[in-house]
């Protein structure tokens, strides 16, 4: 009588010990902190200065034919940022993208970094990894339906991004662009809001949220736009940490949008926060915007990258 149960409790065990190591697979370890990127990278078409300041590229979608015009990431203005400020960085595993079309698609923005892997690219929403990714991405359409134009398609992606060389530990990352027009535009915010929140809780371990939400919170109307103070809040609610509210409380940390005309102080500035990184279950230890220039200077986009770095 007594074989059953040993054998019952040999399989538990069994079963306990392959539950904890698959755990410790899932996530990277508390001593290999880990940085994720995220950049709406305008298609590579950087963003045009204000009248009395120069430009070494033209608004334009050429970056190849250099007998014409070319774009900033046919400047190779975009390219410099990102090996400068992402590439040289060796703790960083990924990069999320918005508007990664023509010349900043997927594939062309990991081979400006020489990383391993790009995921196909969604209406612009995409993702780079250094190292590479654990099986395959997964992709969410969210609701657009409302929207002036609804088929202007609004994407979460959701990727198991390699923590190391030989990927021993992953990190699910998300990468998100979030978009509401017209009449319903909050509502639509925040149904997409709730969407993506459902899709991160498949994750059973820590995982990061980057993206262009086009969203930003405020008591006061902006550069003739108007704050939305309901999508965000259903990421608090659902677990998910600010990290630039977090790190930097009192610093608006505007990421959008550079070089509007009588917009901005001064002028050229950015001027509402509408790039974020969220997570669940990780600290960030840092965050820092990329692609920052002087108000009214050409820029590499119309919005500043951010940079994170976490712990387990």
């Amino acid at each position: 009588m007594a074989r059953p149960f040993l054998s019952l409790f040999v399989v538990s065990f069994l079963s306990f010990v392959s539950f904890v190591f698959w755990i410790a697979a899932s996530v990277p370890s508390a001593q290999s902190p880990i940085t994720v990127a995220f950049y709406n990278i305008r298609s590579g078409k950087g963003s045009q200065p204000l009248k009395g300041h120069g430009s070494s590229f033209a608004e334009t979608d050429n970056c190849g034919d250099k007998s014409k015009p070319v774009n900033a990431w046919g400047a190779g203005v975009v390219q410099r940022e990102l090996r400068s400020r992402i590439g040289a960085d060796d703790s960083v595993v990924a990069i999320g993208l918005a508007e990664a079309w023509n010349c900043a698609k997927p594939s062309a923005v990991r081979q400006a970094l020489g990383w391993n892997t790009a995921t196909d690219e969604r209406n612009g929403t995409a993702l780079v990894a250094r190292f590479g990714i654990k099986g395959s991405p997964r992709w969410l359409q969210l609701d657009t339906s409302h929207n002036t134009n609804p088929k202007d398609t609004a994407w979460t992606l959701g990727v198991a991004v390699c923590a190391d060389k030989e990927c021993h530990g992953t990190i699910d990352i998300y990468v998100s662009h979030w978009a509401g027009t017209g009449a319903s535009a909050q509502d639509t915010y925040d149904s997409q809001a709730r969407d993506t929140a459902k899709m991160m809780s498949e994750s059973r371990g820590p995982h990061v949220l980057v993206g262009d939400l086009n969203v930003f919170e405020g008591t006061a109307r902006i550069c003739n736009q108007n704050p939305n103070n309901t999508s965000l809040p259903i990421l608090r609610a659902a677990g998910y940490v600010d990290a630039w509210a977090t790190l930097h409380p009192g610093d608006a940390g505007f990421t959008g949008m550079t070089n509007r005309a009588g917009c901005g102080h001064p002028e050229g500035s950015t001027w509402k926060r509408i790039d974020y990184v969220w997570s669940k279950g990780m600290t960030a230890t840092s965050i820092e915007r990329f692609g920052v220039v002087s108000p009214g200077d050409a820029a590499p986009s119309d919005h500043y990258g951010l940079l994170a770095a976490f712990s387990k």
